[in-house]
């Protein structure tokens, strides 16, 4: 069932470029180029920082018709020194735009080499978003169902639904409340009993399983010492329920200070309704966040407070900066004591700060509105506190990128 939904998605991607290339003599053609290169003192997470220089090259084809747009997009990511974490990440999407109601679907793909393949998946998702204007009120109901599959990580396979609402208020003193509250729901597509578990890595607690699996040196520490430890820990709730939910909820005001200056502060809440998941401990951080192997938010609760300013100046420049806090609490993954040891009589619990910075400066490209170029200067620094080993780490990455649309 997995490759039947492989091989027919490709397909379908495949169509579409096909569309988008060949296309009607009274559709719009646009392309889009991206080029980024960053330094980061520690891109991947360690707990004794590794840095490396990554550079990204983007490069998108879409093609619009009156209601209906298509587009192909596929990025590239170098690393100077881990070059075995080199991969490629593309994706291919459908959308309507109608007057009140949009939809759209979507497939993506990660490739990495085959020593990093764990971090693999392909995912094909549908949404729909409607419109309905109340008084001073826009309220929007949203809709999405995505088929996540791994490739190394077959026990992780999963549907994911979820329903949204939200709201937008704009007051005359140049306020704008945004609010949401989104139900998540995950369905593993493998039952407990049809999984294989070693007789010889099985230890119980609290009805689960821990898995010591040794997937050569994909673990935490491959490309951080000479060798990796290769180890990382996998549970399987025995009493599982193979649905797990969860309640995101999210407010953010803004407020324009002046004409060329807003601020905007945000709060994000997670609630989990249930108290096991298929959690994986031990996976480094994969520079990236595609992947929801080795960090999903559908396994921890807690809350995100951010601020974030944004101020013009002349020369259409733009210059953007937040500070966040997350408190993440993982209802069922244990901790490291140490690079060996893991415990998993105790819960992770993670603190996660960051400050970034922005400034962008737009260009107009042969004075039509569709056509542009930007360059952007960014930095970012980050502090990641942890009472798993693994996880406890800090970062900063200075990145300039070039963004040309056509």
């Amino acid at each position: 069932m997995e490759n039947f939904f492989k091989n027919t998605l490709f397909r379908c991607a495949f169509i579409m470029v096909q569309f988008i290339f060949i296309g009607f003599s009274n559709a719009q053609l646009y392309y889009s180029m991206f080029l980024e290169h960053e330094y980061n003192s520690n891109p991947f997470g360690f707990p004794e920082s590794k840095d490396d220089q990554i550079s990204r090259i983007s490069m998108g084809i879409q093609k619009d018709w009156e209601n209906v747009s298509m587009q192909y997009f596929g990025s590239y990511l170098n690393y100077k020194n881990f070059t075995l974490r080199n991969f490629y990440w593309h994706q291919a999407f459908l959308a309507y735009t109608g007057e009140k109601t949009n939809w759209s679907l979507t497939a993506e793909n990660r490739i990495d080499r085959s020593d990093y393949n764990i971090y693999d998946y392909f995912s094909v998702r549908g949404g729909f978003n409607h419109t309905i204007p109340v008084n001073k009120f826009i309220w929007r109901i949203n809709g999405l169902v995505t088929l996540n599959t791994f490739q190394n990580f077959s026990e992780l396979n999963n549907l994911y639904f979820s329903a949204n609402t939200s709201f937008n208020r704009s007051f005359p003193t140049r306020t704008t409340l945004i609010g949401s509250a989104t139900l998540n729901l995950k369905s593993y597509l493998k039952k407990y009993n049809d999984l294989i578990i070693p007789e010889d890595s099985v230890s119980t607690l609290n009805y689960s399983h821990s898995m010591i699996l040794n997937p050569e040196g994909n673990g935490p520490g491959q490309g951080y010492g000479d060798k990796g430890r290769g180890d990382y820990n996998y549970y399987l709730p025995e009493d599982e329920n193979l649905l797990i939910s969860q309640l995101f909820l999210s407010l953010r005001i803004a407020q324009s200070l002046t004409n060329y200056t807003g601020i905007a502060l945000q709060y994000q809440g997670r609630l989990n309704f249930n108290k096991q998941d298929r959690s994986v401990a031990g996976i480094m951080h994969g520079y990236t966040a595609e992947s929801q192997i080795f960090d999903d938010p559908m396994g921890y609760q807690g809350y995100t407070l951010g601020a974030e300013l944004t101020q013009l100046i002349p020369y259409q420049v733009s210059i953007k900066s937040a500070v966040y806090h997350q408190r993440k609490n993982y209802i069922s993954q244990g901790i490291y004591i140490d690079d060996e040891i893991f415990d998993d009589s105790t819960l992770r619990k993670d603190k996660y700060q960051t400050v970034w910075v922005t400034i962008e400066k737009r260009f107009s490209l042969f004075k039509s509105e569709y056509s542009s170029f930007s360059l952007q200067l960014s930095y970012q620094w980050i502090l990641n506190n942890s009472n798993s080993y693994w996880y406890d780490y800090n970062s900063q990455n200075f990145s300039g990128s070039i963004q040309v649309d056509l």
